[in-house]
């Protein structure tokens, strides 16, 4: 300390002969918060692990909406019905081939009553895409989404309850109840405005595509909930679900003649409803594995409030007050749905971390 005048002991914590004492002071405060932080991240983690299907059927609302609108946009590009399909389907397939190459799950069941459900599964799920994709594109979005939607809960809430031993509780009820009544709003009001040109005999069977397309939907995804219950991987029924989109390629040219040159913006607008089509397939896989089928089915009725709000921005279509009162309902049955399926999951999954805790544990001593 060089003649400065200044205390003996200058600012530095090392020299400084309490330092040792206040050190040992700090620790355990240190040890506190990095314990407060530690269980703060475990519980926030827990939180999102229980809505993880919740917030991936969400993902898959937004896709499936913004898939039609694009859709629709491409095929004023002069991308044929097939030829769309088939594309969505070729995106599909080469995720989910990467992903099995990554993962390389066991592509056959422990028995072979799980391989004939994925083969049939994978059938069904490709006659479903179809339905539903021709429906799109040439019936009125009011039929549409009034069958899809309104029925599609009803039809796998029961196919899950015989099917996948899933039955469905009071709030899921009421949320189908709310959802169908919003979606009934839309369709009527849908219809009101782009039927007049079109006789009885062909609004009946306009109803035909979006019906079949409801049934084997359902049905297709209350098995990839059983076969996940059995424990088959994820993957697999992807793998199974997907290659089978190769089926529409000899559709694409047994039905229509498809054409190969687009204007680079349709090939931009094509590439990008592949890209949704995919993270939109990969994303309802995921949330049946992880949600029961019936949440999941609800929640994806707010594919028609996404739609009303993205057709704005996209195609200029603003929704009327009928159509935007049943979006509402629509909005408030699937949140409660979801709110109340993501709180269920939570309280189950502190309950079992409670009984792991405490040493308890279901297996039979």
């Amino acid at each position: 300390m060089a003649g400065t005048g200044s205390a003996p002991y200058p600012d530095n914590n090392i020299k400084h002969p309490s330092f040792p004492f206040r050190r040992c002071e700090d620790q355990p405060r240190k040890v506190t918060f990095a314990l407060h932080r530690t269980a703060d991240m475990q519980n926030l983690r827990s939180i999102l692990k229980s809505g993880l299907g919740v917030l991936l059927a969400l993902l898959v609302a937004f896709g499936d909406a913004m898939a039609s609108i694009l859709m629709r946009l491409t095929k004023l590009g002069g991308v044929q019905n097939f030829q769309s399909i088939f594309w969505n389907q070729v995106a599909q397939m080469i995720f989910v081939l990467c992903l099995t190459i990554a993962v390389r799950p066991k592509l056959r069941g422990e028995s072979w009553k799980e391989t004939a459900v994925l083969v049939v599964g994978g059938i069904l799920r490709v006659a479903a895409v179809v339905c539903v994709c021709l429906s799109y594109l040439h019936v009125l979005p009011g039929n549409t989404w009034s069958v899809v939607y309104g029925i599609g809960p009803v039809l796998t809430s029961g196919l899950a309850a015989l099917i996948a031993k899933e039955r469905p509780n009071v709030v899921q009820i009421v949320g189908m109840f709310s959802c169908i009544c919003g979606v009934t709003m839309v369709g009527v009001s849908m219809n009101a405005k782009e039927a007049n040109n079109q006789t009885v005999q062909q609004q009946v069977l306009n109803l035909l595509y979006p019906l079949f397309a409801s049934i084997l939907f359902a049905l297709c995804w209350v098995l990839l909930r059983w076969l996940s219950q059995k424990g088959v991987p994820l993957v697999t029924h992807m793998f199974y679900y997907s290659i089978s989109g190769t089926l529409l390629l000899p559709l694409s040219y047994l039905v229509e003649k498809p054409v190969w040159s687009f204007s680079p913006g349709t090939w931009g607008l094509l590439v990008a409803q592949t890209l949704v089509y995919a993270m939109m397939y990969i994303s309802n896989a995921a949330a049946i594995h992880s949600e029961t089928v019936t949440t999941v089915q609800i929640l994806k009725v707010l594919t028609i409030p996404m739609a009303f709000v993205l057709g704005v921005f996209f195609l200029k279509l603003a929704p009327n007050v009928l159509e935007m009162c049943g979006g509402a309902i629509v909005t408030v049955g699937a949140i409660v749905v979801g709110v109340w399926a993501w709180i269920l999951n939570l309280k189950q999954k502190r309950h079992e971390q409670l009984k792991e805790t405490l040493g308890f544990s279901d297996k039979p001593t």
